[in-house]
């Protein structure tokens, strides 16, 4: 006896749950701002304004901040623990500019080693960014690779953000690139003056954001569906086989291989039920099955 497809989806309901590993938990950010003597005090405090704006364009998503001079050596004026939500502009504010040579790659092992950390209020899940900004070539940059490599081994997302004409030539610009993470294209930027920075904000928050959108992704996420499928059945069709079909269903609209499937059961136990309520052709066995 064959059984249509009307009374088939009348009876029985499908709920899936789809679950992914949490790999990452908000956004940890960290601001290593150029303060060499050549960037000047007025352009300094351009800077500052503009690391201030980008950091309130993303204080609404989950994320902490640090704030980083470097020049000759390098200062963490505040680390992630130190951040505060409340009064983060006057932390900005209160940088002074320490002058001097421009030691990059230094400053990036510094950041890595010393802020990425438990230590300096570095969340273990959470996705690592560092946005460096330079107007000039670094006196170091034969320590870059090394600096590079030890960034990626912590899996820090690295911006890098070139300031003036010095980066008109090929050399300054391939600098930013050994700096930045690949593709450069997302991961690059090159700006006219200090006075350009917060032209490249939108873009900046927009490439960030969609790495916070990757992260929430990630996290376990519950979905209630209720699925129609139709299917030819006999009384010679077991519960098993309907649901190694609705499994090939399922994985033909994109689910991933680990969802969860689970029957809806009648109030009597019964699984499928004829017209009227007449007695199943098989009793439910399984309540549950993943895959």
């Amino acid at each position: 006896m064959k059984w249509s497809a009307i009374h088939l989806l009348t009876f029985i309901g499908l709920t899936s749950c789809v679950t992914s590993e949490l790999t990452g938990q908000g956004l940890d950010i960290a601001f290593l701002m150029d303060g060499s003597g050549s960037v000047g005090a007025d352009n300094f405090i351009v800077m500052k304004t503009f690391v201030k704006n980008l950091t309130a364009s993303l204080l609404e998503f989950n994320t902490s901040f640090a704030f980083v001079q470097y020049s000759s050596g390098t200062t963490i004026h505040v680390n992630f623990h130190q951040f505060q939500r409340t009064g983060w502009e006057n932390q900005v504010d209160s940088i002074s500019q320490i002058g001097s040579n421009t030691y990059t790659a230094g400053a990036i092992q510094t950041v890595v080693n010393d802020l990425f950390d438990s230590s300096a209020g570095a969340r273990p899940n959470a996705h690592r960014i560092l946005i460096v900004l330079t107007d000039g070539q670094s006196s170091d940059t034969s320590t870059y690779p090394s600096a590079t490599a030890l960034a990626d081994r912590k899996n820090i997302t690295r911006y890098a953000i070139g300031i003036g004409n010095v980066f008109d030539s090929q050399s300054a610009t391939d600098e930013l690139r050994s700096i930045a993470s690949s593709p450069e294209s997302d991961y690059v930027f090159k700006v006219d003056s200090f006075e350009a920075l917060d032209k490249i904000i939108s873009s900046l928050v927009k490439r960030i954001t969609v790495i916070e959108a990757t992260v929430m992704r990630r996290q376990i996420v519950r979905v209630e569906l209720q699925v129609n499928l139709t299917f030819d059945l006999n009384n010679t069709v077991v519960q098993d086989e309907i649901l190694n079909q609705i499994k090939l269903k399922l994985q033909e609209q994109g689910l991933p291989s680990n969802t969860k499937l689970s029957w809806i059961k009648q109030p009597d136990g019964q699984i499928f039920h004829k017209k009227y309520n007449e007695k199943s052709v098989k009793e439910q066995k399984k309540s549950k099955d993943e895959f």
